[in-house]
């Protein structure tokens, strides 16, 4: 999927992709009062007795560059384009250290991987439909605020490839 790199400054030399691999959109709740939000600016309607008590949903994107082999690697990716960056790579084959000090590092294990889909146990329990087995998160990325244009763009791109893929479902 191609982000929109407009007014984001790299900050590392393997930054220079604008295309990333896997990107998703999910929730963070943040304390009422943090990024600049005040009652008086958000709800002007709205009075709360004790704001402190309440949290909102922001949405945050999660960008995960698959890599698959070293030279995979040093050619460069997206390390700037996602509140969140990942690298996905084979185990050992690219050290902590190796990547830039704000992306995350997932290890795959070939021999271990699994992914099942447990629709009925998840409604009922309330996880996630899907559990993976094979993957370890090595090194975990830092929070990297970006502007809220750009989070809109990526949403608007995925729900553009859905309604494309629906409709070409629905031709067959």
């Amino acid at each position: 999927m191609k982000l929109n790199h407009l007014g984001l400054k790299r900050f590392h030399e393997l930054d220079n992709h604008t295309v990333i691999d896997v990107c998703g959109v999910g929730l963070k709740y943040f304390p009422y009062g943090r990024k600049g939000m005040s009652q008086q600016d958000e709800f002007q309607d709205l009075e709360l007795k004790d704001p402190r008590r309440y949290e909102y949903g922001y949405n945050i994107l999660r960008g995960i560059e698959v890599k698959i082999s070293r030279s995979d690697f040093r050619n460069g990716f997206i390390c700037s384009g996602c509140n969140y960056n990942y690298v996905l790579a084979p185990m050992r084959m690219i050290a902590p250290y190796e990547v830039p000090k704000r992306v995350g590092l997932i290890e795959y294990n070939k021999y271990k991987f699994t992914c099942e889909l447990n629709v009925e146990e998840a409604e009922k329990a309330g996880r996630r439909a899907f559990s993976f087995k094979g993957l370890r998160v090595v090194k975990r990325p830092i929070y990297r605020n970006i502007p809220q244009f750009q989070i809109d763009n990526a949403i608007a791109r995925i729900l553009e490839r859905r309604r494309e893929i629906e409709l070409k479902r629905f031709q067959l």
